[in-house]
Formats: C-alpha cells, sequence, structure tokens
C-alpha cells in the first residue's frame, strides 16, 4: 500500500482532546446544552492547514448507541452534531458513552477518523456523603436512601448514575480530570479532607465579596472556575476515577466530605420533544417535572465559569488561596 497524504480532521475547536485519528468531545449534564458538534476538513499533514472540504465528501457510520442520542451529519461539509436524549440518560444511569466514525474521500485515497462523545458525571468515588445515619461513600448510596440537604433536612433520593473515566480517556482529554478542593479551602473545615469533583460540578461559596458583586451571599460556582493551582487544582495524578450523579425531585444542597455542593441540577428542557414513552416513564419517576415549569429553580444563584474566576481572584485570600467564608 503507497503513502495516503489524504487526512481529515476536526477544525470546529469544539473537541476536548484526541487527534488526529480519534477525537473526544464532552456534553456535560450539569449545564444546559444538550448537543455538540463538529467540523472535518482535508487538512495538509505537514502543515495542519485545512485544504477545504474533501472532493468526494464524508460518509458517517451508525451511532455505536441510539439509546441516549441522535446524529445529524452533512456529507458535503463534513459537519455534525449529536443530539443527547436527556430523559433516556437519566433513565439509564450507566453507559454515558457514545462514538461512530467519519471518513473523508479524495479520489482514490479516503481517511477514517473516530469520534467518541463523552457525557460528564459529577462527584467522585469515595466521596463522603451526610446522611441522617453519618456519612456514607457515593458508590453505597441507592435510591430511596435519605440524604441531608441544607435547606429541607433529609430528603429521598430519586436516582444515582455514574461513569468510570479510564487512564486512557484522561490521556485523551485532560479535561475530564477531576479538581481536587484542598481541606478547608472553602472556609473552616470546608471540607473535611480533599474533595475530588468533576471541573463542572458546582459547590456552594457563602462570602461577603459574592452579597457585595452578585447580590446573593451563597452562591454557586463550577469548580473549574476556583482552581488557584495551590488550595484548589487540577488533579494530574490520578490515574482513573468514576464519577456519580444523585438527583432528587427538586434541587439541593448536600454536604460532600463536609463542603456544600449542589446535587444534579437537569434543568429546564422540553418534555413535549420527548416520544410519549420517554415522557411518561421520566414523570413517573420524577413527579416535579411537568411541561409548564420543568425540573424548577435552581437552589441558589448558578454564577458563570467566569463569573466564579471574578468571585476567586476577589474573594480569594492572597496569603493562603483560601475563601473566607462569612460566618
Amino acid at each position: 500500500m503507497g503513502f495516503n497524504i489524504f487526512n481529515i480532521e476536526d477544525v470546529s475547536g469544539n473537541n476536548t482532546g484526541g487527534g488526529p485519528d480519534g477525537w473526544i468531545y464532552t456534553i456535560d449534564l450539569w449545564t444546559f446544552v444538550d448537543q455538540v458538534s463538529g467540523d472535518f476538513d482535508d487538512v495538509d499533514l505537514l502543515s495542519g492547514a485545512s485544504n477545504g472540504e474533501a472532493a468526494d465528501g464524508y460518509t458517517y457510520s451508525a451511532l455505536s448507541t441510539t439509546a441516549y442520542g441522535t446524529l445529524t451529519s452533512n456529507s458535503a461539509t463534513g459537519q455534525w452534531t449529536f443530539f443527547m436524549d436527556r430523559a433516556a440518560v437519566l433513565a439509564g444511569g450507566t453507559d454515558q458513552t457514545v462514538t461512530f466514525t467519519i471518513t473523508g474521500t479524495d479520489g482514490g485515497s479516503s481517511d477514517d477518523d473516530s469520534v467518541t462523545v463523552n457525557i460528564l458525571i459529577c462527584l467522585c468515588a469515595g466521596t463522603m456523603v451526610d446522611t441522617p445515619d453519618g456519612p456514607r461513600t457515593v458508590e453505597s448510596l441507592s435510591t430511596g436512601d435519605l440524604i441531608s440537604t441544607a435547606d429541607n433536612g433529609p430528603v429521598e433520593l430519586q436516582w444515582i448514575g455514574s461513569r468510570k473515566v479510564t487512564p486512557s480517556e484522561f490521556t485523551l482529554s485532560p479535561d475530564l480530570r477531576p479538581v481536587r478542593i484542598s481541606q478547608g479551602a472553602l472556609g473552616k473545615d470546608m471540607p473535611i479532607r480533599d474533595l475530588s469533583v468533576s471541573p463542572n460540578h458546582h459547590v456552594m461559596i457563602r462570602d461577603w465579596r459574592a452579597l457585595m458583586m452578585f447580590g446573593e451571599e451563597e452562591v454557586l460556582v463550577p469548580a473549574k472556575a476556583l482552581v488557584n493551582g495551590d488550595t484548589i487544582a487540577t488533579d494530574t495524578g490520578v490515574s482513573q476515577t468514576e464519577y456519580f450523579h444523585l438527583l432528587f425531585d427538586t434541587h439541593q444542597i448536600i454536604w460532600t466530605d463536609g463542603a456544600p455542593t449542589e446535587s444534579f441540577f437537569p434543568g429546564p428542557y422540553s418534555l413535549k420533544m420527548l416520544a410519549p414513552e420517554k415522557r411518561f416513564e421520566l414523570l413517573e419517576l420524577f413527579p416535579n417535572l411537568s411541561e409548564e415549569n420543568g425540573y424548577g429553580e435552581a437552589a441558589r444563584l448558578c454564577l458563570t465559569p467566569r463569573e466564579g474566576q471574578v468571585l476567586k481572584t476577589v474573594a480569594s485570600d492572597t496569603k493562603t488561596s483560601r475563601f473566607q467564608s462569612v460566618a
């Protein structure tokens, strides 16, 4: 076989790792975004510059599983979009990885690239979650267990999902790595020991400067926005982990390793877009969901990553890199 100088690559900038033949994209269930897109071009192997579209177009394999969403694609432009079925992910709770292959062709040459879409979960295995009977590891919890909450006392857990992230995934997509929050980084004994969460998992910050800047003394901030390289840092030492989501009838503030963090918040989305049988299943599982009000309000004001970074800069103690929580 002769040397094939033809090569396709993603040029969208939406990927979170991989290349030149395998590409990683991420949908985080903590956000309100239920889709991710990519765009492939014929790319020069030496310079990396785009040569435009593959002259003879693109073909796409079927999704590895259609259980969690659908794929739309353009055979002429190399553009594709994966639309996540949020209700199916909630109901499934396990396999949150979807893959497919895209092939570009030009004359007698072709190139196959693989695409992986990861659907992120939140708390790391080993995290201690407060319950009325004392702290328990997140992986030991089951649907129906009572979990201690900041606002409503013990509340029944409605759904728990998990997903393992392997060493190869960390290598291809460093953005999947957990954020480690050091003991006391969020205030006195918050957390009581180092706490590891996924980058987009929200933690509650209680600081008078939050009131000054955002009109609320308590706000929820994505963990990745608080990274300071000292007391809150991306964990580059961990080889693999397992992330967990805890879902209640309404959004809750729970205690994880002594720190206040939020439960899973599915956000507003239209039940009318679901197939009737899926809508019925979801409404049976979560009675508070309705076509009118969705999941309901967030338990606290949720800051964007940029707003969180501003608060971190203003509110953190420059000597200790620790938030100074109000009493």
